[in-house]
């Protein structure tokens, strides 16, 4: 007797699991056309979502230019520099050129100190609050619209010009500490991508949902609108002081502009 086994063809087999493949991946495709559909409708209505994505993105902006014009010094995460200051001290550059930078980067974290010392007793006898932030936002647009515009007319400004910038970013970060309407931390990333992380997580399935107001769909909106701005930022900041240095800084100033309309 003789059993027929049957077979199915070899073009038929891979016909068809290209065909599950195809049908994951748009699955896929359409859930996430659905959540940038979800984040633009978010950033579009939310004034408070707007400010952040506004204030990400200049933090992006001034930290990056800063950074690749003076050769290694940052003025919104000040913090960094000790991470600088290390690899100096270890004879451990690996190229970055920041070695001149050494007393920039050391003073750059007691004025940092200062200028959140002094922005804080400005925004508490203003009002405090929103009152206390336009206020704080209009100082530092003036310090932005200044160093620019001695940038741009061509004076020397590179040390002068980046410490008034840490002063500048001293007051950004202290008025997100003291008006905390302003949304999620921007001007540094860590805890924001680690936040979207967690609830990416959430939302595909591989941890179970936390029972958070709006969902973990909402609060990935929530971390990544502040990411996808300082990424933007920093892009921008590194284009912007190739063409014109820290006159690039004319752009933060109308940023703010910007944002006093946000905060009102």
């Amino acid at each position: 007797m003789v059993y027929l086994i049957h077979a199915e063809p070899p073009q038929i087999t891979i016909n068809k699991y290209m065909s599950l493949c195809f049908i994951f991946i748009f699955h896929y495709i359409y859930k996430i056309f659905l959540f940038i559909n979800f984040l633009y409708r978010r950033l579009m209505m939310k004034k408070s979502t707007t400010l952040t994505f506004l204030l990400s993105f200049l933090s992006g902006y001034v930290d990056t230019a800063v950074y690749v014009y003076m050769g290694g010094l940052f003025v919104a995460h000040v913090t960094g520099n000790f991470v600088l200051l290390g690899t100096t001290m270890s004879g451990q550059t690996g190229g970055g050129g920041h070695n001149g930078m050494v007393a920039l980067q050391l003073l750059s974290f007691p004025i940092f100190v200062g200028a959140a010392a002094l922005a804080t007793a400005i925004g508490e006898r203003t009002g405090g609050g929103r009152r206390g932030t336009r206020f704080l936002f209009g100082l530092d647009s003036a310090i932005f619209a200044l160093v620019g515009a001695v940038a741009l007319a061509g004076c020397e400004i590179r040390i002068a010009g980046s410490l008034l910038l840490v002063v500048a970013m001293g007051f950004l970060n202290t008025a997100h500490r003291l008006d905390p309407t302003l949304g999620p931390p921007f001007t540094v990333m860590t805890g924001n991508v680690t936040g979207m992380a967690v609830s990416l997580a959430r939302l595909v399935g591989l941890a179970p949902k936390a029972d958070a107001k709006g969902g973990p769909k909402s609060t990935v909106a929530a971390t990544a609108i502040p990411v996808a701005g300082f990424l933007f930022g920093c892009a921008g900041g590194a284009l912007a002081q190739a063409y014109c240095g820290l006159g690039a800084m004319v752009v933060p100033a109308l940023i703010l502009v910007a944002g006093l309309f946000a905060a009102a």
